[in-house]
């Protein structure tokens, strides 16, 4: 980067709009702009999801400079895209147990819910209740770290306000005074040489700015920084021969998980059917839904789903938005008419696609159905593991599938690492999984864990002047444990074994 496109970048870096407490702790330390941004030497995580801000939190932790670029607000699916509740799942605690305490200095920002009813085949629909646990909302949290042998009417949720999410989110990367946040840009192509990726072009609309990484981790969940460096990819369902997976289909197929538009909806005085938006038309649309409770008492909806997924990979993306704003308030016109709705209005669509599956990585080593039903008693190969899963094989739409796991099971570091480079890694639901494992990988709070591991082996690696495949598994499971990270599903934390998981009533 040569001087005047670098006093540019610190320029655009020290314009972004930011609060002012907050704008001076993301430019604090050696990220001043303007006197010691680091040409060179630093870590580049693209994406600010689940996984892309855990990376960058772990990485800046350990006191390495890093960049984020996140063109949205922080937090992905889990925040602009409205998913705002974390499944019961193992893994953790971590960083979403820190975000967790966070929330809960603000109020009506956090709060556990249980299943108040349940998805069946003949009532598609389910529904959580916020309730306050009686043993406290630490002990309530590690409820909440388990899914797999629990009862369903048992699970614990975790349930926030997006925007507050947003907020803990960037605080914790502020505070460690070694981020610097790109918000408003966007990744826009990539320069490699041999096994590196030596530059990358980022843009925020107006001007485009050149950086030069040493690590690049990518978090951009349809992974287009990979992709574009040339990384082999897979998309959508593959063939049983492929990978001998019991639920493949026999050929390759079109299947894609679906996908959703969230919307939130409020109460209202009034009991009544409103009418279609100007410019919808059409009749009411049925659909599968799932219902969580703010803690202010609103409702999410998250449709199940609202188009196929290979449909919405065919369209324009101001096609498949007009359309899935179509089919959602034909499907509030459907739930208001048909089911006692009438009491309750739209607060808000939110603005980003809730997409479950996009593009994904055929990295060192690919997880498949077979080793997540192996779980972790039969897997083998543990000192592989960066993280723990135990969410059911779950496909919405064509292909649909829901089985339950029998025990969690560990994802290996090498699910991470493209085959093609030395210094890239990806942290996101377009990590190196099949069809059918992503659909039980994919939750927030495991891409959490795996962006957590891959900020690690990049500070680490940038420690050793060596690459992403250099840094040995043992050491990130060790900084892992120090960051209060289990990678034991025996772990007492995680509430399942009758001794120490009790009904919610």
């Amino acid at each position: 980067m040569n001087a005047p496109t670098r006093r540019t970048f610190l320029k655009t870096l020290s314009g972004l709009a930011l609060s002012g407490s907050l704008a001076s702790r993301l430019y604090a330390g050696n990220l001043d702009p303007m006197s010691k941004f680091p040409k060179r030497g630093f870590i580049l995580v693209v994406g600010g999801g689940s996984g892309g801000v855990a990376a960058a939190l772990a990485a800046a932790r350990r006191e390495i400079p890093v960049v984020l670029v996140e063109p949205h607000a922080l937090g992905g699916n889990s925040t602009a895209a409205g998913v705002n509740t974390w499944e019961p799942a193992i893994g953790g605690p971590g960083f979403a147990c820190e975000f967790f305490r966070s929330l809960l200095k603000y109020p009506d920002a956090v709060a556990l819910s249980r299943t108040s009813k349940t998805w069946t085949q003949e009532e598609p629909w389910s529904r959580s209740i916020v309730y306050s646990d009686p043993d406290g909302d630490e002990t309530g949290y590690y409820k909440s770290l388990r899914r797999s042998g629990v009862d369903h009417r048992d699970l614990v949720r975790v349930t926030f306000e997006p925007d507050q999410l947003s907020r803990v989110m960037e605080d914790a990367l502020a505070a460690t005074g070694h981020v610097r946040l790109m918000r408003g840009w966007k990744f826009v192509s990539c320069v490699t040489a041999g096994r590196k990726i030596t530059r990358v072009v980022v843009s925020d609309g107006k001007q485009n700015i050149e950086l030069e990484p040493s690590m690049v981790i990518d978090s951009t969940a349809q992974i287009h920084l990979a992709a574009s460096a040339g990384c082999k990819t897979a998309l959508g369902a593959e063939s049983h021969d492929l990978y001998g997976e019991p639920s493949a289909p026999a050929t390759t197929g079109e299947q894609i998980n679906g996908v959703t538009l969230c919307f939130r909806v409020r109460k209202r005085d009034t009991d009544a059917v409103d009418a279609l938006p100007p410019g919808i038309t059409g009749d009411p649309y049925p659909s599968n839904y799932s219902i969580t409770e703010y803690p202010n008492g609103d409702l999410n909806i998250n449709t199940l789903p609202l188009m196929e997924g290979i449909e919405y990979r065919r369209m324009a993306p101001a096609d498949a938005r007009a359309e899935l704003e179509s089919r959602l308030h034909r499907t509030w016109l459907w739930l208001q008419g048909e089911k006692g709705f009438g009491g309750y209005e739209i607060a808000t669509v939110f603005p980003s696609v809730g997409v479950r599956e996009g593009p994904r990585l055929v990295g060192r080593h690919v997880l498949t159905e077979t080793e997540v039903r192996k779980g972790c008693s039969n897997q083998g190969n543990a000192e592989t593991w960066i993280g723990l899963a135990d969410h059911a094989l779950d496909i919405h739409g064509k292909g649909s599938l829901c089985r339950e796991l029998d025990e969690p099971y560990g994802v290996p570091y090498h699910c991470l690492l493209p085959r093609e480079f030395d210094n890239l890694a990806v942290a996101c639901r377009g990590a190196s999984f099949s069809h059918i494992a992503g659909s039980s990988c994919r939750l927030s709070r495991t891409m959490s864990d795996l962006g957590h591991a891959a900020g690690i082996a990049a500070a680490l690696g940038m420690g050793a002047k060596g690459g992403f495949p250099d840094v040995g598994v043992p050491e990130i499971q060790k900084e892992l444990a120090r960051d209060n990270v289990s990678l034991d599903p025996d772990d007492k934390r995680f509430a399942a074994r009758p001794e120490h998981a009790r009904r919610i009533v």
